[in-house]
């Protein structure tokens, strides 16, 4: 379904919200205030529909693609890089020459603290989501290039001026993705559309859909992920068969 048709269906056959007989929604604008009683400008669905979207990526990780970082280590060496903001989780990391890196974290390293100051050949990498960086230990010697996997989250958001867009989503989860979005719908604080009730049964078919990660389960995981520090090679997980493939 494009853009038009998720909009119009959600619209329609969801939150049945299309302003009475005959009233022409499709041409409806957030500055439009006396020519139709909609509850929800298409503006806001299509930010509702995107938020959805992006939720699935972030439970079902549908998309993997590669990324390149240059090592910089004239004239002053660099270990700290900024990751695509698309970037949802790095899986693998390897050096020009394919000798691949370990994952690690900040408590793991800190039993081998000269990893810290030493200058020499990558071995492992740190990735800290929150900031948004992969850091690179020990320092880089000499420059090069890094090439590194990733799950990652939709490139273009939806659009309202480009309604036949589609999005970069399976289309088995068009439909049930915009029971999320129904759900911010009825989250809006006003008199109108608050609907509490609507809101939570909404989000429940949206998590019987797409189930709910469990945020300490994932950070645990993370900060426990091939410890204690090897340089003998990284453990692959099963990602499941909705993964796919892309290169940048």
């Amino acid at each position: 379904m494009n853009t038009k048709e998720l909009v119009s269906y959600l619209r329609t056959n969801i939150l049945d919200d299309t302003g009475g007989e005959g009233a022409d929604w499709e041409n409806f604008s957030e500055n439009d205030f006396d020519s139709i009683q909609l509850r929800w400008t298409n503006e806001e669905l299509i930010n509702n529909i995107n938020e959805a979207i992006t939720l699935v990526y972030r439970r079902t990780h549908p998309i993997k693609t590669i990324g390149t970082l240059s090592l910089i280590a004239t004239p002053t060496p660099i270990n700290s890089y900024t990751l695509p903001v698309e970037c949802l989780e790095v899986l693998l990391v390897k050096l020009s020459n394919g000798k691949p890196l370990d994952k690690t974290d900040i408590d793991a390293l800190w039993n081998d603290e000269t990893l810290f100051t030493e200058i020499n050949i990558p071995r492992v990498y740190v990735v800290d989501m929150e900031q948004n960086t992969i850091t690179f230990y020990p320092t880089p010697v000499e420059n090069d290039t890094v090439t590194y996997m990733y799950f990652r989250l939709p490139s273009t958001p939806l659009s309202w001026s480009a309604p036949l867009a589609y999005p970069e989503l399976r289309i088995e989860f068009h439909l049930p993705m915009l029971f999320y979005a129904a759900h911010l719908c009825y989250m809006k604080d006003e008199a109108n559309t608050m609907d509490p009730k609507r809101a939570m049964t909404y989000l429940a078919l949206f998590d019987a859909e797409f189930p709910p990660v469990s945020s300490y389960g994932a950070m645990r995981k993370s900060h426990t992920a091939n410890r204690p520090i090897n340089y003998g090679g990284i453990r692959q997980p099963n990602y499941g068969s909705r993964i796919r493939l892309q290169n940048n």
